[in-house]
């Protein structure tokens, strides 16, 4: 056995647990920013790097307390730089670890057969292969961790997740490398080839089982995230109808009011008493169905908000052609404009100035394309996460789904959503193609 090319240089393995670190916090929200975050990102290369050239220089006996101590660092690299909390650090280390391992076995096992079986060598051939080695593992796991993010699965996990992850890591590190401590149990290898082939695929096996428990968290989260926009599809529609039962038994009152009103006005009254007419026609005002665009779900949707906004002194101006609006079904213009209606008055209600609590609604065609538009006004500042919108409310399991469900919706006609906030103003714009209608 050939100990010089058995041993993974100390160098290259504090490269790949900084570099796999640095892989997961990519995506990360930075506890740290600007220049401090790039001083972390050095600092912790050097302490990483610097740690594991001292540790090749220690007694095999504090091999384990050193790769504990080798952990605890990657562990502090990712919390100090990173909003994850302690549990969420974990998990992500232990991910981060374990790919480090497998890279820096995978390399060294390649470099082994180029050097000892096929005489490849030449000057820097070690650390030009494990730029390229390390650079494509480093790219396909950035890869992998941007599509739990375009899934919006935000690092949450629970002290369960982690022990079972930390569990599955500590068994996995411990029978890839169990051939370095003894050669005499059954998962050993004898040879280099066989320690290569027993660390390399026990690692890629461990990275193989700890993605699955993250796919089966994400296909758990797509399911609750289904059935929550299914039920808030359903509750808006609810809405809509009682919406327009209630608005209907208004619209009877309010003629039956106004009818009265005229009948007063048409006898000899005081000033006194023309001053309450006045003032009873105006209180009632508000509650006949304002909105005519010409779509009646639309009419209906509008009216029951302008209600609710009239009551909380929000400003509301809309300008829509409701007809172009047609070719969308009840259920998902309810959808659409109930959640954006209601995020946008949950926004504004936040403002204590009430000449700032203002609502914004357009509706127009341009080029063949239906353009939706609804702006409000905010104070607070947004919490967004890689364009995942965050809600606020603090029990996150049943709410934030109102957008995702407007843009579900909007996919399914070809059409896309996008959000601006400039200036204190979120803009909610929504393009989808007019059908054409064939004659």
């Amino acid at each position: 056995m050939n100990e010089p090319l058995l041993n993974i240089p100390r160098l290259y393995t504090g490269i790949a647990e900084w570099l796999f670190c640095l892989v997961f916090i990519v995506y990360a929200k930075k506890r740290l920013k600007g220049v401090y975050l790039y001083l972390a990102i050095a600092a912790f290369a050097g302490a990483m790097i610097g740690f594991q050239i001292l540790a090749g220089t220690l007694p095999i006996s504090l091999w384990i307390p050193g790769m504990i101590f080798a952990f605890l660092l990657m562990f502090a690299f990712i919390y100090a730089t990173t909003e994850q909390n302690l549990i969420s650090s974990g998990y992500i280390t232990v991910l981060a670890f374990v790919v480090a391992e497998f890279t820096a076995s995978f390399h060294w096992q390649l470099y082994y057969y180029a050097v000892q079986i096929y005489s490849v060598d030449f000057p820097f051939f070690s650390d030009i292969s494990l730029a390229v080695i390390y650079g494509l593992v480093f790219v396909a796991i950035l890869m992998i961790e941007s599509r739990y993010i375009k899934k919006g699965m935000i690092i949450d996990v629970s002290s369960n997740d982690l022990l079972s992850f930390v569990g599955i890591g500590a068994i996995i590190f411990a029978v890839s490398n169990i051939s370095f401590v003894s050669a005499n149990t059954p998962l050993s290898g004898r040879y280099p080839a066989e320690i290569f082939y027993i660390r390399t695929l026990v690692d890629f096996a461990g990275i193989i089982i700890l993605y699955s428990q993250r796919e089966h968290r994400l296909a758990i989260k797509s399911k609750l995230e289904l059935d929550a926009m299914e039920n808030l599809l359903h509750k808006q529609y609810e809405q809509y109808n009682i919406s327009q039962e209630s608005i209907d038994i208004i619209n009877h009152k309010y003629h039956d009011l106004k009818n009265q009103i005229i009948a007063i006005r048409a006898e000899k009254d005081t000033e006194t008493r023309e001053k309450y007419l006045e003032d009873l026609e105006n209180s009632i005002k508000h509650y006949e169905a304002q909105y005519k665009t010409g779509n009646e779900v639309l009419d209906t949707i509008l009216t029951s908000k302008l209600i609710t906004c009239l009551d909380n002194n929000i400003n509301v101006t809309c300008i829509a052609d409701g007809k172009l609006l047609d070719f969308i079904p009840t259920m998902d213009l309810c959808s659409i404009f109930g959640n954006a209606l209601d995020n946008a008055i949950e926004s504004v209600l936040k403002i204590d100035d009430l000449e700032k609590r203002l609502i914004k609604i357009a509706i127009y065609s341009k080029s063949k394309l239906l353009l939706i538009r609804i702006e409000n006004f905010y104070l607070n500042p947004l919490q967004i996460y890689y364009g995942n919108f965050l809600t606020t409310k603090k029990d996150t399991r049943y709410h934030g789904y109102g957008l995702k469900s407007i843009r579900n919706i909007v996919e399914k006609y070809g059409g896309s959503v996008s959000i601006k906030t400039d200036n204190n103003w979120f803009r909610l714009v929504i393009l989808i193609p007019i059908p054409v209608v064939s004659a």
